[in-house]
């Protein structure tokens, strides 16, 4: 099915969205010493990770961080070669952590300065260490679905008849490619390697019911205005927290993690491993909680999140358990060819 013009709108929205400059002249903070350039993904998370990390960070050590957004391994590669580094230290998605190894972008991180014995030890990697965990979650709206009868797997979400209500979909293969899966009937701990001939099956079985949309913030208004009545999403905790009428079930979510990485030749090194061991400490992770439910890395954090939130986080044991970890080993090759195979896919 061609991409209708609505879609196309909503690809484009956000591809505006995201190409918004930066306030910040990055060029002039080369030269000092007590400051370092964070690059991130904006929105809601950066916002949050500001409040949380940055702004306290500069108050405790004198050291500033200047903010920019735009995180793309081809620039990274560009700065790289160059030696002309802009970026000392990034919040990066582990599909995007094992290319950026392979491909000599990363320093190694210092764990004499950065203390992660009580990080998740899965996530903690001679080039990467986990942040955060995020899940991308089913989510429906609780006007449409009463709690009895609301979507709760992917095999109700693909069961467009028995519970109809129009569909929302992340428009790439990452995530999606693993829910077509398990609504075929593939056990979660079993996805991996991806069968991707199954999963695009899965999908042609759905494929005319979907809005696509390919930004993170296209999902809440999408939601609030009706258009779409259940989708996956990431952010759908902090919006049901702030009184939006909108369910989540984590069976078969995708549970990811963002890992703080510092660009192999920044001179500025010693500020970001500072840095980073400032935000992985517990009660910071916990701040973050208060602006965005994404989950903390940090043993000891979930003690000082608020009891409200506590129960939704993917840190929470049993959330996590009813969800898969989506594999960067895996994405990290293959994430060029499927998004390939995908945009042909999309233009059938």
């Amino acid at each position: 099915m061609k991409m209708d013009r609505r879609t196309l709108l909503l690809r484009s929205s956000g591809a505006i969205a995201s190409a918004i400059a930066s306030p910040y002249v990055i060029g002039a903070a080369r030269a000092a010493s007590n400051e370092l350039v964070f690059a991130g993904f904006g929105g809601d998370y950066q916002a949050g990770q500001a409040k949380a990390f940055f702004e306290p960070f500069e108050k405790e050590t004198g050291i500033k961080v200047i903010q920019t957004t735009g995180v793309d391994l081809a620039k990274l590669q560009a700065q790289v070669k160059s030696d002309s580094l802009e970026w000392d230290v990034l919040s990066l998605p582990d599909r995007l952590r094992y290319t950026a190894v392979h491909d000599g972008l990363l320093m190694p991180l210092d764990y004499g300065v950065i203390d992660a014995k009580k990080i998740m030890p899965q996530l903690v990697t001679e080039y990467a260490v986990g942040g955060v965990t995020i899940p991308m979650l089913l989510t429906y709206s609780t006007k449409d679905f009463s709690p009895d009868k609301a979507p709760r797997t992917w095999a109700d979400f693909w069961n467009v008849e028995g519970l109809p209500g129009q569909r929302g979909m992340y428009n790439g293969a990452v995530y999606t490619l693993e829910f077509a899966l398990i609504a075929d009937g593939v056990p979660k701990d079993k996805l991996y390697p991806l069968d991707v001939d199954r999963a695009f099956k899965s999908l042609d079985k759905i494929k005319s019911k979907l809005v696509w949309w390919s930004q993170m913030s296209q999902p809440g208004p999408l939601l609030k205005s009706g258009e779409v009545k259940v989708t996956p999403w990431v952010r759908s905790i902090s919006f049901m927290l702030a009184g939006e009428p909108i369910g989540i079930s984590y069976e078969g979510a995708a549970l990811t993690l963002e890992a703080w990485v510092v660009p192999k030749g920044t001179k500025k090194a010693a500020n970001a491993m500072k840095f980073i061991n400032f935000a992985l400490q517990p009660k910071n992770q916990a701040e973050l909680t208060k602006y965005i439910a994404y989950g903390p890395t940090h043993a000891d954090a979930m003690q000082f999140v608020d009891a409200k939130v506590k129960p939704y986080l993917s840190s929470n044991p049993e959330n996590a358990a009813k969800g898969f970890l989506l594999s960067g080993d895996y994405w990290g090759p293959n994430l060029a060819k499927l998004t390939e195979r995908w945009n042909e896919w999309q233009l059938k």
